[in-house]
């Protein structure tokens, strides 16, 4: 978690600006797409004090450390950096990335018709804005038969995607994280969203995931990642991708003098991922590489 004020140079953040970082920092159940825009709003109420390009960078950089394993608002922050400190108009600029950060994810559902064509049952799990759109579009075309939905412990993210689902008139099934693989079988794909894609194809996402991933390659069924292109990492591969975070281990209830260990994401190698279906299309994982030096 960060401190109660962040530090830049010489100069401390705004109060708004730091309260805005600090609480970046401490979500713990925010989607990598929500907190990208929460960064998008920091840099908004940063812009009014009229700082310079040193500190924007300062900013990203601050912004980056508060949630590593994603890498959406890694690059929000630093796009944000750039076009500010290189003169663009901040109002026109928050604007134009608000529009594209809000459209991503029905630009994902769409492009989702083209690759879930038959009537499916879907797994998935955690708690993804772009994965929820992909399964409401699939729905109203009446190509999705049901969805099973991983509870993903410790935050329970699952429980909230499900209660979304079943809002929609979609019929949700909850289960244990440990049944999940088991039902892979069962169902016609498996669909996750994405905390950050490396630029080898590897997958960063929510725990549970790897183990869906392996079930669906075993059983034969496609395993798709849904998330926008500003979650690919164009400074990590799966080798150099540092280890998630520990979380507070309190989270597990561990027993009298059992140590816990807590973490929220993990990898997922790119040889498990049928396609990454994004808001610019959809690609195996080897095209990835080839996306991020666009």
């Amino acid at each position: 978690m960060a401190s109660s004020r962040t530090t830049r140079g010489s100069r401390m953040l705004p109060p708004e600006v730091d309260a805005r970082v600090a609480a970046i920092a401490a979500d713990r159940e925010s989607g990598a797409s929500e907190l990208a825009m929460r960064a998008l709003e920091a840099f908004e109420a940063f812009a009014t004090v009229g700082p310079a390009p040193a500190e924007l960078q300062e900013l990203a950089g601050t912004l980056a450390a508060a949630q590593p394993s994603m890498a959406a608002v890694r690059n929000v922050a630093h796009l944000c950096a750039q076009l500010l400190g290189e003169g663009h108009e901040p109002t026109l600029t928050f604007q134009e990335l608000r529009r594209e950060l809000a459209g991503a994810a029905d630009k994902i559902a769409r492009n989702a018709l083209k690759v879930i064509v038959g009537k499916s049952i879907a797994i998935t799990l955690s708690r993804s804005a772009s994965v929820i759109a992909v399964l409401q579009i699939l729905h109203l075309r009446g190509r999705l038969s049901a969805v099973t939905v991983l509870e993903s412990r410790p935050r329970f993210e699952g429980r909230r995607t499900a209660q979304e689902l079943a809002a929609a008139g979609i019929p949700v099934k909850l289960v244990t994280d440990a049944n999940g693989p088991r039902l892979v079988g069962t169902s016609d794909l498996v669909l996750a969203g994405a905390d950050s894609v490396l630029r080898d194809g590897g997958l960063v996402n929510k725990v549970g995931t790897y183990g869906l991933a392996l079930a669906a390659k075993a059983a034969g069924k496609p395993f798709y990642a849904a998330c926008e292109v500003m979650k690919l990492d164009a400074t990590h591969a799966s080798d150099s991708f540092p280890p998630p975070a520990g979380r507070p281990p309190d989270e597990l209830d561990p027993p009298p003098n059992v140590v816990a260990e807590n973490v929220y994401f993990e990898l997922t190698p790119a040889d498990l991922v049928t396609s990454y279906i994004t808001d610019k299309g959809v690609y195996e994982p080897r095209r990835i590489a080839q996306l991020v030096t666009l």
